[in-house]
């Protein structure tokens, strides 16, 4: 059978077949050279305005034209320290002054009130003129026989409030404790909380701790109780001014005690791990610090990062590791997006610092480890800027070989017509170098 091949054809059909060849031959290149730009893309690593050879053992805080700096060494038995003040622009000191020897490294606060720079010290305060280092202000406290902590909770419009965990030494159990706290202005007391209990302040979370903060002239107190129920975690807020108890909540440590509680702005953001025998889940509570009602409530195991005018950031824990994080509507809660940062260190991140649609946070790489009784390894620290909406890496600044990064970084603007800088402070671990503060003007 002879067969006659057809003469039919789709119109056109050879046109259409040529820009098929054209369009995936077009989008090979493109992605090739998307590829190859990515490959050759190096991070965008950012150089210091000015280094300071200063270790700070405290956060920095900036007012004015000035970065404030505790810095200390050992003398003898004692640590002596001094507030150093660098001009932000150039980091020049500006002007020093000797703060009171103290017994334990931990007994320094700084804190910025009513245009005063208080550094905390064993047995008080100290205020000084931001501008010219002259002594404002000096609080001394009541004196304790025995104190497990820094006894500086805060300070609001001149008023100090510290206090601590006072040992009954009469009492029949050695382990007996009472709270006293205290608010002090011109050294005079104004009023004091001494709650009938067997308890602490502060609640302690593994390696972490849940402490007092003062807040928009509110004292937000966290306490163990010892009750026979069981321990008991309880909040107390306090007016700073009258130290009248605005409100008061508590719940047994077990079995879902609290994972962390930290304030932000008007609001408590507490997070409960959750034990359920059913299904473990943790959750997440937003509080409101004038009242102690509850806002909202969001199922996950994490804790809040960081808080901007609308969003919550909210670390979710996979293994108590991890940089993945869920953003929340600040005024409802609902789930706004998701997004991983990449980090280096695996570990839980510190508190984020947000600015400017960028999120800024210390990171660190762990290299030539050994083990054994006399195991070392060398640490090395710098501070990355991610995306808001993505996370993804923008810039870094340089790598500080054998250093930590402790405190949060600063973001500040000395002159409104000039860019914002980016400060944060690093100790030295090694032998042969020193610990830095550095200032970064962000690109």
């Amino acid at each position: 059978m002879n067969l006659t091949p057809s003469k039919f054809k789709f119109p056109h059909s050879q046109k259409l077949i040529n820009f098929g060849k054209y369009f995936l031959i077009s989008l090979v290149l493109l992605l090739g050279l998307h590829l190859a730009a990515d490959a050759n893309n190096p991070e965008v690593i950012i150089q210091p305005e000015w280094t300071a050879n200063l270790e700070a053992s405290t956060k920095l805080i900036a007012a004015d034209q000035n970065l404030f700096v505790i810095r200390y060494e050992k003398d003898g038995e004692d640590y002596v320290s001094e507030l150093v003040a660098l001009d932000i622009a150039s980091g020049k000191v500006q002007w020093k002054q000797k703060l009171p020897s103290y017994k334990e490294l931990v007994r320094r606060r700084v804190f910025l009130d009513n245009g005063i720079v208080y550094v905390s010290h064993d047995q008080g305060v100290m205020g000084f003129d931001p501008k010219t280092g002259s002594v404002k202000a000096s609080f001394k406290y009541e004196e304790i026989e025995e104190t497990f902590r820094d006894r500086t909770i805060g300070i609001h419009q001149d008023i100090a409030v510290y206090g601590d965990s006072k040992s009954l030494r009469d009492h029949p159990y050695n382990n007996t404790y009472r709270i006293e706290v205290f608010g002090i202005k011109q050294d005079q007391t104004i009023w004091s909380y001494k709650p009938n209990a067997d308890g602490m302040i502060g609640i302690y979370v593994g390696p972490h701790s849940i402490e007092p903060v003062v807040q928009d002239g509110i004292l937000f107190l966290p306490t163990v109780i010892r009750k026979p129920a069981g321990r008991t975690e309880k909040f107390t807020a306090i007016d700073v001014a009258s130290g009248k108890v605005l409100w008061t909540k508590e719940s047994l440590q077990n079995p879902d005690g609290l994972w962390s509680a930290k304030v932000f702005g008007d609001t408590i953001y507490t997070s409960v791990f959750g034990n359920s025998d059913m299904k473990p889940s943790g959750k997440l509570r937003a509080i409101a610090l004038q009242t102690g009602k509850e806002k909202w409530s969001y199922v996950i195991t994490g804790k809040v990062k960081a808080v901007s005018d609308r969003e919550v950031y909210v670390w979710q824990s996979k293994g108590n590791s991890g940089s993945n994080f869920v953003v929340l509507d600040k005024e409802t809660g609902r789930f706004l997006r998701r997004f991983s940062l990449p980090r280096v260190y695996d570990d839980e991140p510190p508190d984020l610092v947000l600015s400017d649609g960028l999120i800024y946070v210390a990171d660190m790489e762990i290299k030539n480890v050994t083990y054994g009784f006399y195991g070392s390894a060398d640490n090395n620290s710098w501070v990355s800027a991610f995306d808001t909406q993505t996370g993804k890496l923008v810039w870094r600044t340089p790598t500080l070989m054998n250093s930590h990064i402790y405190q949060l970084p600063v973001i500040n603007r000395a002159d409104e017509s000039k860019q914002k800088r980016l400060i944060f402070a690093s100790n030295f671990l090694g032998k042969e170098g020193s610990s830095k503060v550095q200032s970064f003007v962000i690109p």
